[in-house]
């Protein structure tokens, strides 16, 4: 809970009847590299937020290849329903890629602390804004030529650059079709950086 505080301390304290609320209703659970939060379809009514460690949104592809569509890295939130006011799953699977330690609430707990506690509730939006703007960060990069996505990834998130990502994850999650284009990619990075 610390470091929950820690962090919403730099937007505003959050009240003490707040963090015995999060306390009360909520858990620190580990995960370990490889385990799955949700598998494809399936539908679990929490939200979390990542405190350490990377959490990868997959999908497969028709021929059975999985593909990593985004990341989430830590203080940011994810949830194992489309969003908190849903109880439908979205076709994605939720993967930690290493040691992760998450908080855990359930969605109509937090549901009910927005509605009773504006600073929760504007906790809520300011991770809901982070998961935006990362979204769009994901969203952007299949549009942009290959070699310049590695340094667009690591120019927007850069907690990325020091998570040692395969070569495999990575070529994943940019749309390379081999190693040759991500090696393209990270000598424009290097020769780009700031």
């Amino acid at each position: 809970m610390e470091r929950l505080e820690g962090y919403f301390g730099r937007y505003g304290a959050l009240s003490r009847e707040i963090l015995e609320f999060l306390q009360r209703y909520g858990k620190l659970n580990p995960y370990c590299k490889g385990e799955y939060y949700i598998d494809l379809y399936s539908i679990k009514n929490t939200c979390c937020i990542l405190l350490d460690g990377l959490v990868s949104y997959e999908t497969i592809q028709q021929k059975g290849k999985v593909v990593i569509e985004q990341l989430a890295v830590p203080y940011q939130y994810f949830s194992g329903t489309k969003h908190i006011y849903s109880n439908n799953g979205e076709e994605v699977a939720i993967r930690f890629l290493r040691d992760s330690t998450v908080y855990e609430i359930r969605n109509e707990h937090l549901q009910q602390g927005i509605k009773s506690y504006p600073e929760l509730s504007n906790m809520y939006h300011i991770l809901k804004q982070h998961y935006v703007d990362s979204v769009k960060v994901f969203l952007r990069l299949q549009n942009l030529e290959r070699n310049i996505r590695l340094w667009y990834l690591y120019t927007h998130i850069p907690e990325l650059e020091h998570e040692s990502l395969t070569v495999e994850q990575l070529c994943s999650l940019l749309g390379f079709t081999n190693s040759r284009q991500y090696y393209k990619a990270l000598d424009y990075y290097y020769s780009h950086r700031k």
